[in-house]
């Protein structure tokens, strides 16, 4: 019995200490995903000089160097863009570039580390410090399933989902990242894919006189199952921040080319502006919400859904509750507790300067589309009008008809840029470094025409 006891003690002992283990190893990689993430929130949009180098070969032979590339690229509204060159011969080398970008993945250097970092689907494994390019960094091992990865492979121009795994190098001094590499996992045979590894490294550089963490540079090897390999590699300088200027520019997937510019910024890609996410996803048939309440008839919503950089992307539903009764004729024909739905349209992370140092804040778009009304449904637009509670601090509402829209930016509503909405969309200002709005907040609404 003694024996036994004695057994179970070492048991709960071991137990505790690996529990305690776990849980040191894990500090740090909370502190280094959010050291990260924050780092990536920050970050304005910037294009970089970059040179792209190809080589190829097959099997063991020497590698084979291709054609050289340079072109400026960087990130846009969230996006890898790459700008369109001059030449009929340099727009056909980047099209090359892009094609075996999009076959191997998404992104060349900008996207995996904002999947990895802002989201919460990749599993984190605590890795022992190693020797990398004379500096001594601590290494992260991380995996992303395929069910959440959102990594799309092209297979004759097909997408094929694939999970990813990899590692991350940090300086353990200030656990900013130094490298991120990646290799895809589970590859279908039918992708004529042997192997995909993808490296980037990252690098401090001033841009207007403030310091920023940007790639420094990128390496991509396609391993076919034929024996062929073939490589790109980039390197970035002479950074800057992205004017809001007009300049013809691509995305990293083979899309047509769009004009990146104050204005086409404010209305979205053809893949992520509100026209392209479906502002109704229901049938035509559906009756206007104008049929049981006229136009400008306020509604109070809460709305039960958090907005946060790390899980609300474009396209993201949201749900609203009606707080208060509305009465006709003393018959309610709203009832409260009805239910609506919208979706985020739009997310632009911009900046403003103040007391000369640059403050971010965010823009979002949201667009209402139906209403439930005892057991019935609605096609409804509505302009949002204020936010009450606990959003009131940090929220403020541009283009309401409530001359308090500003809230406590009143006396700095002129350093905000706001684009021009879309029929049915609004827009919510966030001023924060972050955008982390919790659920079950109070929305005020005004219901307008719905455009035929």
């Amino acid at each position: 019995m003694a024996m036994r006891l004695g057994a179970c003690v070492r048991c709960a002992i071991a137990a505790y200490l690996a529990c305690g283990t776990e849980a040191l190893a894990q500090a740090p990689v909370r502190k280094i995903r959010q050291k990260m993430s924050d780092i990536l929130n920050s970050t304005p949009d910037f294009i970089c000089s970059v040179s792209i180098e190809r080589t190829e070969r097959m099997g063991k032979d020497p590698l084979t160097g291709l054609p050289a590339l340079h072109v400026n690229a960087g990130i846009v509204n969230g996006k890898e863009l790459y700008a369109l060159p001059g030449t009929d011969g340099d727009q056909a080398l980047l099209r090359k570039v892009l094609a075996l970008y999009g076959r191997a993945g998404t992104g060349a250097f900008a996207m995996y580390a904002r999947a990895v970092f802002l989201t919460a689907a990749a599993t984190f494994y605590d890795g022992p410090e190693e020797a990398v390019d004379g500096r001594t960094l601590s290494r992260l091992d991380f995996a992303m399933p395929r069910e959440v990865s959102h990594y799309v492979l092209s297979n004759a121009g097909k997408p094929v989902e694939a999970g990813y795994w990899g590692s991350i190098w940090t300086d353990p001094h200030n656990l900013e990242v130094a490298r991120l590499m990646l290799q895809a996992g589970d590859l279908p045979p039918d992708l004529g894919i042997k192997a995909v590894t993808q490296t980037v490294e990252y690098g401090r550089t001033h841009i207007l006189g403030l310091s920023a963490l940007l790639p420094a540079a990128s390496d991509l090897t396609l391993q076919e199952l034929s024996g062929r390999e073939l490589r790109i590699t980039a390197h970035f300088s002479d950074c800057h921040y992205f004017a809001k200027r007009g300049g013809q520019f691509v995305e990293n997937r083979l899309e047509a080319p769009v004009t990146v510019s104050s204005e086409s910024m404010a209305a979205g890609s053809p893949e992520t502006g509100a026209a392209a996410t479906a502002s109704v996803p229901v049938g035509h048939a559906l009756p206007s919400i104008e049929e049981l309440l006229p136009a400008k008839t306020p509604l109070e919503m809460m709305l039960e859904d958090p907005i946060d950089e790390r899980s609300t992307t474009v396209g993201s539903k949201l749900s609203f509750t009606v707080l208060r009764d509305i009465k006709k004729e003393r018959k309610v024909i709203l009832p409260r507790g009805a239910t609506a739905m919208g979706h985020v349209t739009r997310i632009l992370r911009q900046t403003y300067s103040l007391n000369t140092s640059l403050k971010g804040y965010y823009a979002v778009g949201l667009q209402l589309d139906t209403m439930e009304v005892e057991g019935r449904l609605y096609r409804m637009w509505a302009n949002l009008e204020r936010v009450g509670p606990p959003a009131t601090q940090i929220c403020f509402v541009p283009f309401s008809h409530n001359p308090l829209k500003w809230g406590e930016y009143d006396d700095i509503y002129q350093l905000f840029i706001i684009p021009d909405p879309e029929p049915g969309e609004s827009f919510l200002g966030v001023v924060s470094e972050f955008l982390r709005l919790g659920s079950h907040w109070r929305t005020d609404w005004t219901v307008v025409p719905l455009r035929k």
